[in-house]
């Protein structure tokens, strides 16, 4: 599991608004973090495109449109880590990390 790499997650049981279901997201967490731990920070994807807040970025993976949603970053343990998907563009990558700077409040560069 390597950041950047897009899985399939089983996010439920969820509470309030959490991301729920069966869904793809893209690892965001540090290698070193991802070999080591027994858990992971991703940003989950959405094939809903209509409406794209300032948190969210239009990404494609595996040829299918998604939107990535910085504002529902979480830590998963990898037990909920069903199987590999594919991963972003690195100009994909880019847009997905400014939409996580901005939601943490952290400048880039």
């Amino acid at each position: 599991m390597k950041r950047g790499e897009v899985w399939w997650i089983n996010f439920d049981p969820s509470v309030g608004g959490e991301i729920r279901k069966k869904r793809p997201a893209v690892i965001v967490s540090d290698n070193v973090a991802n070999r080591n731990l027994n858990r992971v920070q991703v940003i989950p994807l959405t094939s809903n495109i209509e409406r794209v807040y300032p948190a969210e970025t239009l990404v494609t993976v595996d040829g299918k449109s998604s939107k990535a949603m910085a504002d529902q970053l979480t830590t998963v343990a990898k037990q909920r880590m069903l199987n590999r998907v594919g991963e972003p563009s690195p100009d994909d990558m880019g847009k997905i990390e400014v939409v996580m700077a901005l939601q943490l409040g952290l400048q880039l560069g």
